[in-house]
């Protein structure tokens, strides 16, 4: 899974990337929240399939075109039994958390939100042309030889459709939004789409922190004096470091976008 540690101010995001369905990462995630001890736990699906997930009653989930052509891709390497639902990085983190008390929170866009953007970015000729992708590759699977390899292949298809990549872009968006909305936190465990981790990670790159009203007034006399005197504004400096962590593992941790349960 190889985490990535980025320091933004005094808080610690872990973040942790995911493919959904592999059941090797559900140890991971045990011992990512045991080692790291996290405050907070926030998974890359909406706030409202958190619950969900909590009290799955082990019925069948409704598969849509491309969960079915992803689990195929993805039991030919893994196996069967390698692969399963709901996704084990969520359910194990979910389950554990609770079991220590642990706030749990869908940080991906809401029902509302993910219609909102669909309906704006993406056209009728693009849900065609989606259409023809599926086609295609439930004639001929997705290309790979490790679960990276599928997920990355299966992503960049359907990025190549711009409707679909401006919406990637705008979960990313409510990604990083609710994650630094929540910096008040000592310690966040993210576990995130691995297909969406490094667009994730360069936004959080380029945080800065909003400038209080006080620096705002300062900056305001300076400007009507006409001061040559420089101030330093502390209220907005920022202070943000990466630390990565390597675990020597066949399989990684990572969810994806499209594969989530989110209806349409």
């Amino acid at each position: 899974m190889n985490p990535q540690t980025v320091t933004v101010g005094n808080t610690q995001i872990r973040i942790l990337s995911t493919i959904k369905g592999l059941v090797s990462e559900s140890e991971i995630v045990e011992n990512e929240i045991e080692s790291f001890g996290p405050d907070l736990v926030t998974l890359s699906v909406g706030p409202g399939e958190i619950d969900g997930t909590r009290k799955w009653d082990g019925q069948p989930y409704d598969m849509s075109g491309w969960d079915e052509i992803y689990g195929l891709s993805l039991r030919k390497i893994v196996g069967d039994d390698g692969v399963r639902l709901p996704p084990p990085s969520f359910s194990t983190a979910i389950k554990v958390s609770d079991s220590k008390k642990i706030e749990v929170l869908g940080i991906d866009m809401d029902e509302e939100s993910f219609t909102e953007s669909y309906t704006s970015n993406v056209s009728t000729w693009q849900l065609y042309k989606r259409g023809r992708l599926e086609t295609k590759m439930v004639k001929n699977g997705i290309e790979g030889k490790t679960p990276e390899e599928i997920v990355t292949n299966m992503e960049n298809s359907i990025r190549e459709i711009a409707g679909f990549a401006k919406l990637e872009d705008d979960r990313v968006e409510a990604l990083y939004t609710n994650l630094v909305n929540h910096l008040d936190k000592e310690k966040i465990l993210a576990i995130i789409d691995f297909t969406n981790v490094d667009f994730l990670k360069k936004r959080i790159m380029s945080y800065k922190p909003a400038k209080s009203k006080t620096s705002v007034m300062k900056k305001e006399q300076n400007k009507a004096t006409k001061s040559s005197k420089k101030e330093t504004d502390k209220d907005t400096e920022s202070s943000v470091n990466i630390t990565n962590i390597y675990y020597n593992i066949k399989d990684s941790v990572i969810n994806k976008s499209d594969l989530s349960n989110k209806k349409k």
